[in-house]
């Protein structure tokens, strides 16, 4: 009702990005902090291509759950958002879902600077300053 959303287009197919709600953000930063601590108990992990994609089309499918069918079959938002992400997963290229990551954390205001240069948007155009969390050591900072 009060979130931002964008049409986002890759190959020729257009679907309606949403921002994220408060309690979606939630989620993302409890997501965040999971792989942080997982991160930092296996001192020879690194974050993976796979750890980036994964995390892309969770974010995607948090969005794309505000006005996805499955949001009203699903006795839940996680578990529809689960099957929202593995359609992601299973349908999406990794670089549509990287550029909707992308588009979703504008929308959300959760990037320390968005550069706008599509000439589409050039009224827009410039940086933004937005809000950025990150959680450490259970701690959440603003950047």
């Amino acid at each position: 009702m009060f979130l931002k959303t964008e049409s986002f287009e890759h190959n020729g197919v257009t679907v309606t990005l949403s921002e994220l709600s408060a309690l979606q953000r939630i989620e993302h930063l409890a997501l965040m902090k999971q792989q942080a601590e997982q991160a930092e108990s296996d001192s020879n992990r690194q974050v993976t291509v796979e750890d980036a994609i994964r995390t892309g089309a969770f974010v995607v499918a948090m969005s794309l759950w505000h006005n996805h069918p499955q949001k009203t079959k699903q006795p839940s938002m996680n578990e529809a958002v689960k099957q929202i992400e593995q359609e992601v997963l299973t349908t999406w290229p990794a670089e549509a879902i990287s550029h909707a990551e992308n588009v979703v954390y504008r929308l959300s205001g959760m990037y320390g600077f968005v550069v706008n240069d599509a000439p589409d948007q050039a009224e827009d155009s410039g940086l933004q300053s937005c809000f950025c969390g990150k959680v450490f050591d259970g701690e959440l900072s603003f950047a």
